[in-house]
């Protein structure tokens, strides 16, 4: 696991000189070491920045940039699983290795004449820029992309920069002025849908797909592979079992993260065969939830897991009181960004540092198998007759219990919608009219533009709405959003995030089977659940409700949101992008608990201190507000 950065023509030239390391902002990414190499050509330049976080063949000869100048260098960010398997069948070619790390086998592999159906055989995550000798460059990611990769460009569309993040652009001047509809997205949905990222010039390059640019131009932008589709697999737990014996190997420690959820406990099960002693870490509140809110502590049900399975526990005290670590969030996650989940995870990770270089978490279970609420709803959705729908929304304003009005308001918010809306719409904290009054300057339909677009393909094509929610969480919500954080927290502390359930195999068997029938109603990820339970997680992990990983934010802002508000309103979010009546009215109806609108006002005060940082001109007053804000009886 690692972080590069390369630069082009210009680009390498000036910056080359004026920052002596330009990756140094990618520090933390690669406290191992770090490696630099600048090429040139005919009409082009290159300049290649690494910092490595060793976890594969710690030697050095795996260090990066790796190759030469007269067969092309490679910089590499993630892991190959199957680098065995690969090696065996590059060697059969008679390609001869110098190291045991799975970076040279990449390398080589892109190397061979039909590299493009060989790396449909790669199970891993990955990002890649390599420059061949005749300063061509091709840089990719993996499937799913599990591991980022920007790319900048000039005014004219010529591409100058790709990074594994932002900052190293940003502070290279590369990255061009601010996006406010990637603002926006933040605020709507609590993150950006990629391709956009917050700065005009700077994109996320697709995920499952390797492009190639020519020197010295480097405008057109090739497509040389793109992920094909899976060979179905019906065996969820055989492809479970492979994908964790693949992803435990490492050099260096390896530990869980551990919630005593089924799909944490599934991990621990797999692992356990494998021989795994741990270190298991297990995160609890350092203090009790703020207020009445219902914040489901995982600590019980961990420890019941462990006790269950014989597996030692590491407990990790977390700080609920997310609020003031608003600045620190923004900061970490670089894109427009509001899920306090992120919070908990950064502390998680630094915690575990000291004991583990690798960790197993369960992310991706929930788009893959189709856990989420929305997909129970819109599952409903597509089997009411379109007719009743606009009847049936009315209905649902008549008031419901408290604990199921926000669900009953969306739910008939959709109702009013088309299909080819309720993509977007599930994962919004904004109904249509509410979103035109808080943002007169961008519209509704620049930021549900890419939602619509992944799922008017599928329904165009003949498929259900269901499959187009499915489609549009693999391809934006799950790297915009879960793996977006799961990447970032976890490598500010050097730790390297690894994801089981997003192995080739597991993918497969998730993939071969249609949305309807991965689900039974009332019973998300059916199929995944009693494969989990049939290969020995305990029966009580698979009744137990599912909760969200995250902090107790809305009792937080119910209770201290008047006192933080009256500062972070004059922030100039609310002069040059949001109304501030409009977010005032917005506060003032979650603080006095006329409806719950906590992780909306939660996003605005992330976007508050993003704008601040990015276009205002660095640390504003809201970040400074939050940052000494410490709500009572905090430690």
């Amino acid at each position: 696991m690692c972080g590069f950065l390369v630069l082009l023509n210009g680009a390498a030239r000036n910056r080359s000189q004026s920052l002596p390391d330009p990756g140094t902002a990618l520090a933390h990414r690669g406290p191992d070491a770090s490696g630099h190499l600048a090429l040139a050509g005919p009409g082009w330049r290159a300049v290649l920045h690494f910092r490595r976080l060793a976890v594969v063949d710690l030697d050095p000869r795996s260090g990066q940039p790796f190759g030469s100048p007269e067969r092309g260098v490679l910089v590499y960010n993630g892991e190959v699983y199957n680098a065995p398997h690969l090696r065996e069948l590059l060697r059969k070619r008679h390609v001869r290795f110098t190291t045991e790390g799975d970076t040279e086998v990449l390398y080589e592999l892109l190397l061979q004449p039909d590299a493009p159906r060989l790396l449909d055989q790669v199970d891993g995550m990955f990002a890649f820029a390599l420059v061949l000798p005749d300063g061509e460059v091709r840089y990719g990611r993996d499937r799913l992309g599990v591991k980022p990769l920007y790319a900048a460009a000039d005014a004219t569309g010529r591409m100058v920069a790709l990074a594994s993040e932002i900052e190293p652009l940003r502070a290279a001047g590369l990255t061009g002025d601010a996006d406010p509809v990637a603002v926006a997205q933040g605020a709507m949905f609590l993150w950006t849908p990629p391709p956009r990222t917050g700065w005009q010039r700077v994109s996320a390059v697709p995920a499952g797909t390797v492009l190639s640019r020519r020197a010295p131009a480097y405008d057109e932008a090739l497509t040389w592979w793109r992920a094909p589709a899976l060979p179905p697999a019906a065996d969820i737990a055989a492809a479970v079992r492979e994908s964790v014996a693949r992803q435990v190997r490492a050099d260096v420690k390896v530990g869980l993260l551990l919630s005593g959820g089924l799909d944490s406990t599934w991990l621990a099960v797999e692992l356990l065969r494998e021989g795994f002693t741990g270190p298991a870490f297990t995160a609890r509140p350092r203090t009790a939830a703020a207020g009445t809110e219902p914040f489901e502590d995982d600590a019980p049900y961990a420890a019941r897991v462990a006790h269950e399975l014989g597996l030692p526990l590491t407990w990790v005290d977390l700080d609920v009181d997310v609020l003031r670590r608003i600045p620190e969030l923004v900061t970490t996650m670089e894109l427009p960004f509001g899920d306090p989940a992120a919070v908990a995870l950064m502390q998680l990770s630094r915690a575990a540092r000291g004991e583990a270089t690798v960790l197993l978490a369960g992310l991706g279970v929930e788009e893959l198998f189709l856990g989420y609420e929305r997909y129970q709803a819109v599952l409903l959705l597509q089997q009411l007759p379109a007719w009743t729908r606009p009847t049936l929304g009315a209905a649902t304003l008549v008031p419901a219990p408290r604990r199921y009005r926000g669900r009953a308001d969306k739910f008939g918010r959709l109702l009013q919608l088309g299909a080819r809306d309720w993509s977007w719409a599930t994962q919004a904290y904004y109904s249509g009219r509410e979103w035109a009054e808080l943002s007169p300057l961008v519209g509704l339909d620049a930021i549900t533009e890419r939602h619509r677009e992944v799922a008017g393909a599928v329904l165009d094509a003949g498929g259900t709405p269901l499959a187009a929610l499915a489609e549009c969480d693999r391809r934006l919500f799950l790297p915009g959003l879960n793996l977006l954080y799961g990447d970032r927290a976890s490598m500010r502390a050097s730790v390297e995030l690894r994801v089981p359930y997003l192995g080739e195999q597991v993918v497969a068997a998730a993939l071969g089977t249609a949305a309807e029938e991965q689900l039974r109603m009332g019973d998300g990820k059916a199929r995944f659940c009693a494969a989990a339970v049939a290969s020995g997680v305990p029966e009580f992990v698979a009744r137990r409700p599912k909760t969200g990983f995250g902090a107790p934010v809305r009792s937080l802002l119910r209770e201290h949101g008047d006192r933080l508000w009256t500062e972070v309103r004059r922030s100039p979010l609310f002069d040059d992008l949001f109304d501030r009546h409009t977010a005032d009215c917005l506060v003032a109806e979650h603080v006095h608990g006329r409806r719950d609108r906590g992780l909306a006002v939660f996003g605005l005060l992330c976007a508050a201190v993003w704008w601040e940082r990015y276009v205002a001109g660095g640390a504003g007053r809201t970040a400074e507000v939050l940052s000494g804000y410490e709500a009572a009886g905090t430690g």
